[in-house]
């Protein structure tokens, strides 16, 4: 903009200077009240965040009974899951509930990583706002299913993340301490296994959770049917963490994922020549969509689940396509084949 000299007396020039003063100081306090309720506005609203691990390593074995009453009470839908799934010795057929809380509670390893996971998680507020965030758009996206609630505790690496039911979402700390964690044995857990296992993964790990039990298992057992069931639970991930990059979603590096679209019309070629999209699911194809360093039946190079990446991509045509269809439709759209005809999906060469 054109500088604009202006002349004035002097004796204007106090009372000029002390009105723009007030001016500013007025436009300062406006424009910062203003900014104040923009970020009260985009600031998502408060979560349920439970923290069992604390009141699990609080367990006592003088008072072993009133201890399991008090976690009964406190944690109502999570007990019974954490008792059967998590606490339980599978060796032991008669085990009592009680037997397995103080079994799990009192075990030297769960101290050992109780220590390591308030290392890594002196607390948890940068993961609460990510969470407060997920949980907004999914009230948006799905404003008829109940508010989600979170619930962190200790696993033995049983699990990630887990969706209870349709409301209370497990999140194990144990498994994102990062991926050169002592603790993970490369034997059970190889490398591509274990670059998820950081704390970045969180929000992914939880949506995938929370994907994953609204469209539920397939509708059949042949590949394609899990192919695209995985394509939808991908698609509703997207939606629900549209800012976190796809790599992560897919458990991919960045490399990987970029092969992925470098070759996708060769992929899709592949898969049809393989005949194996109406096979059923067994141990020679399951690679397609199952977590696994590589689908050497693919291409050499191709990384693990390559086929649920491939089902994202039609679930993308099929909604490009029909952009009325919500995400609720898509969920109770169970015809395998119809979605892939109505999807019109052909990737095309990138020479």
């Amino acid at each position: 903009m054109r500088a604009v000299r202006i002349s004035v007396r002097k004796s204007q020039i106090f009372s000029l200077t002390k009105m723009t003063a007030t001016l500013l100081k007025k436009t300062t306090l406006a424009a910062g009240f203003f900014l104040g309720l923009l970020a009260c506005r985009d600031e998502p609203p408060p979560i349920t965040l439970l923290r069992f691990e604390e009141d699990l390593m609080a367990f006592d074995s003088t008072r072993a009974q009133k201890n399991l009453e008090d976690l009964m009470r406190k944690y109502p839908d999570f007990m019974p899951f954490f008792l059967e799934e998590i606490a339980h010795n599978p060796e032991n057929a008669h085990e009592t509930p009680l037997e397995a809380l103080a079994g799990f509670a009192l075990a030297p390893q769960i101290r050992r990583l109780y220590d390591s996971c308030r290392i890594v998680f002196p607390n948890l507020d940068e993961e609460e706002r990510a969470l407060a965030r997920l949980a907004q758009r999914y009230a948006q996206l799905f404003p008829q299913r109940p508010p989600l609630r979170f619930i962190t505790t200790l696993t033995e690496f049983v699990g990630d993340a887990y969706a209870v039911n349709d409301s209370l979402i497990m999140i194990g700390l144990d498994l994102f301490l990062g991926e050169n964690f002592s603790g993970y044995d490369p034997q059970y857990f190889p490398q591509y296994l274990r670059r998820q296992f950081s704390k970045e993964y969180i929000p992914v790990k939880v949506g995938l959770a929370i994907a994953s039990r609204m469209v539920g298992p397939p509708p059949q057992e042949r590949v394609l049917d899990y192919m695209l069931n995985n394509g939808k639970i991908l698609y509703i991930l997207d939606q629900l963490l549209p800012q976190e990059p796809e790599y992560r979603k897919m458990g991919y590096t960045e490399e990987q994922l970029a092969g992925c679209y470098a070759n996708e019309a060769e992929v899709w070629a592949r898969l049809l020549e393989l005949k194996v999209l109406y096979e059923p699911l067994t141990h020679r194809n399951q690679k397609l969509v199952m977590p696994s360093p590589a689908t050497e039946m693919v291409f050499q190079e191709a990384p693990g689940e390559i086929g649920s990446w491939v089902g994202w991509q039609i679930v993308k045509a099929y909604m490009r396509r029909h952009p009325n269809t919500t995400l609720e439709a898509l969920i109770n759209f169970r015809d395998s084949q119809r979605l892939l005809e109505l999807s019109k999906y052909k990737p095309k060469r990138t020479d």
